[in-house]
């Protein structure tokens, strides 16, 4: 390695989101070319002393700093959001205990922050969203803070001019409750009455239960892979992504590269992602999202626009883009330690 490599410890942890880990596997594919080395470690007694930077890639939730690496080289947290201290308890948590505690769980985080917020040289947000909520939340100044917007797979997630149009409408996502699965199966059915259109659900298998036996609706347990998920983006009448929260919302890309036209909610990073290119409508408001559900089932000239709009509007989110931004703000750590 020349004198001129970056070495960047990077924490992988097994208990990492599998988001997370996509997104980080799709940002350093891009780090050998600009003369980065990755250390991994996943604990205090691996931790890399050598490296010029530690880069915590798990901030979702909240989450605050990992005292244990704080202290030695300069740390460089990616911080996805902080949905369980923004939504109530009730949007958040699905269990009694949990709606009960999230006060005290919110106070809890935003106090670390404020104890160990100083042993942090620099967050990366995900979306001008979660900077926003960042400075406010952390009490890290904007300074600190760059805006890396995710990217989307191209390669993997491709339109297809021969897919045939299905009759159905998709959902993809781990069910929480601020994924507004709920109202989609309800919206879904007023629009049911009037129509042979289906809904895909695709949840974890420990959710399915909760949706089976619904007229219409059929649900897709465990694990897809890419080119299975890519296909069914393809085909669907309309991807129906109306979350309460979201730090980003890598979907919402992946099915604009696929053709998909989308349906998403007007709160949080979503209309940031999807601009003019989707129904942005209010998620907490059943009648739009029924309104939007049935638009784009009677009228394939809007599904036909937000086609073309949402192909456009990818060539805006690239991980070669998001991986410069990440080594700029790197380097601009090490500059200000």
């Amino acid at each position: 390695m020349s004198k001129e490599t970056l070495r960047v410890g990077i924490y992988k942890a097994q208990e990492i989101p599998q988001s997370f880990k996509v997104y980080a596997a799709n940002v350093t594919a891009h780090f050998p070319a600009q003369n980065v080395e990755l250390i991994p470690f996943a604990t205090k007694d691996d931790l890399p002393q050598t490296a010029d930077l530690l880069w915590d890639i798990r901030s979702g939730g909240g989450n605050p700093p990992l005292e244990f690496m704080l202290g030695g080289p300069p740390l460089v947290i990616t911080v996805h959001g902080f949905a369980p201290i923004s939504l109530s308890g009730r949007e958040y948590f699905r269990t009694v205990k949990g709606m009960l505690m999230s006060g005290r769980y919110a106070r809890e985080k935003l106090e670390r922050w404020k104890e160990l917020k100083d042993g942090v040289a620099a967050l990366i947000a995900v979306s001008n969203y979660t900077k926003s909520e960042a400075v406010q939340m952390t009490g890290i100044a904007a300074d600190r803070i760059a805006v890396c917007h995710h990217g989307v797979d191209t390669a993997s997630f491709t339109p297809d001019s021969n897919a045939e149009r299905g009759n159905y409408f998709l959902h993809v996502s781990n069910d929480e409750p601020r994924k507004n699965v709920a109202r989609i199966v309800a919206a879904f059915g007023r629009l049911r009455k009037s129509s042979d259109a289906t809904l895909l659900l695709k949840l974890p298998a420990k959710q399915a239960d909760r949706y089976k036996d619904i007229e219409g609706v059929k649900v897709i347990e465990g694990m897809l892979s890419t080119e299975e998920l890519a296909s069914l983006y393809r085909q669907a009448l309309g991807f129906v992504f109306p979350s309460l929260y979201e730090g980003f919302g890598m979907p919402i890309l992946e099915a604009m590269a696929c053709g998909c036209p989308v349906i998403t909610s007007n709160v949080s990073a979503c209309p940031e992602v999807a601009g003019d290119a989707a129904l942005v409508i209010d998620p907490r408001d059943e009648d739009a999202l029924f309104e939007a559900m049935n638009t784009l089932y009677q009228n394939r000239n809007v599904r036909d626009r937000l086609v073309i709009d949402g192909l456009e509007k990818i060539k805006s989110f690239t991980w070669q883009e998001s991986a410069a931004c990440h080594i700029k703000m790197f380097n601009a750590a090490l500059e200000s330690y």
